[in-house]
């Protein structure tokens, strides 16, 4: 493994703690972090739906769905099953208005 790849997997080990930090505030900020700064789409896109559909913290499963639209804007593409997942969402009565959010940032930045 190179330097950049131990880092990276360092790195990302440190996020996920912190995603499951009880506290709302630490978790939102290494959703944030790992949204904006992975490399690996697929990476963060399934650790998203994992935070959509595991039993987290209504706010950290409301950022997942808009982190959604963050991933579409930085990498210009999103998997089929993402965008099932939010047509899925759409008639959830907490996130069916995040999904729409999203589903549009996707339209916007990916064109589907």
């Amino acid at each position: 493994m190179s330097m950049r790849e131990v880092e990276l997997k360092s790195w990302r080990e440190a996020m996920e703690a912190d995603l499951r930090s009880p506290m709302v505030e630490v978790s939102t900020r290494a959703m944030l972090a790992i949204t904006n700064n992975d490399p690996d789409r697929i990476y963060v896109e399934d650790l998203l739906l994992e935070c959509i559909s595991a039993e987290f913290d209504p706010q950290l499963r409301a950022l997942a769905v808009t982190c959604i639209g963050h991933v579409a804007r930085i990498h210009r593409m999103v998997s089929r099953g993402v965008l099932g997942k939010l047509e899925e969402l759409l008639s959830d009565p907490d996130l069916g208005g995040i999904a729409e959010d999203a589903l549009d940032d996707v339209k916007s930045f990916v064109g589907y």
